[in-house]
């Protein structure tokens, strides 16, 4: 069976971006729609995490940016074109949400199609509608092809990365490789790292208040010193979103 190997290299290049939380750019956010209505935040949120990664792996030349275009949102996805492994990061709630949606045979999440070079599941597809499983799998190489473009040729599998967002703390990261019907085969825990520097030695959050804490001081984006910040009567708390 095809286990997990932690892959620290890779992991220094996403894990900052993907424990950005919604305190760090609240207020920047606020002052940009200058107003008190942000119901985009969670969404915002999701853009500062990727394109820090986007960022990130910019610098390394084998590493690949996957862009994922869902038509009213944007995701990302890191190609190791070393080894074949395609890395998605999301929420753990998201990715509880989208895999109790394909085990009911609702193949419609970005994530199913590109995960269909993973380990082959013994459990059977559920049938959607009136499609039978040949009709899904080839819709599922479509997809994924789609997405993949030249790439789709080396990719080998797919391990998914998720973080719960609690109380503006990323916490309990985790690897997660599943099959190739998103059933969990194997998972690693993701240490934190101070800064993505290889030379830094890994660590764990012991103490979420006090990275929480650190964590409110350092301000993603910096948007126009002069504006002036309107009242907030409202507010977001869906740290988690999906993507």
């Amino acid at each position: 069976m095809d286990k997990l190997k932690r892959e620290d290299e890779v992991l220094r290049k996403i894990v900052p971006g993907a424990t950005i939380t919604m305190i760090q750019v609240k207020d920047d956010y606020t002052e940009e729609v200058g107003g008190k209505y942000i119901n985009g935040l969670s969404f915002n949120v999701w853009d500062h995490r990727f394109n820090t990664i986007s960022a990130a792996i910019a610098s390394t030349p084998w590493l690949a940016e996957i862009p994922i275009d869902r038509h009213i949102w944007k995701a990302i996805g890191v190609f190791n074109t070393k080894d074949g492994t395609l890395y998605l990061i999301t929420s753990y709630a998201n990715f509880i949400a989208v895999q109790r949606k394909i085990k009911k045979g609702k193949y419609s999440h970005y994530m199913y199609p590109l995960t269909i070079n993973n380990a082959t599941s013994t459990e059977q597809l559920s049938l959607d509608g009136f499609e039978n499983d040949d009709t899904i799998a080839e819709k599922r190489l479509k997809e994924a092809k789609k997405i993949l473009g030249d790439d789709f040729t080396r990719l080998k599998r797919t391990i998914i990365i998720t973080y719960d967002y609690f109380e503006d703390a990323a916490v309990n990261g985790l690897e997660i490789l599943v099959d190739n019907n998103f059933s969990i085969i194997d998972r690693l825990a993701i240490p934190e790292y101070e800064s993505p520097s290889p030379d830094d030695d890994t660590i764990k959050h012991d103490n979420q208040e006090k990275s929480a804490e650190k964590q409110k001081s350092d301000r993603i984006v910096k948007w126009n010193a002069n504006k002036i910040r309107r009242p907030i009567t409202g507010e977001e708390n869906n740290n988690g979103t999906s993507n």
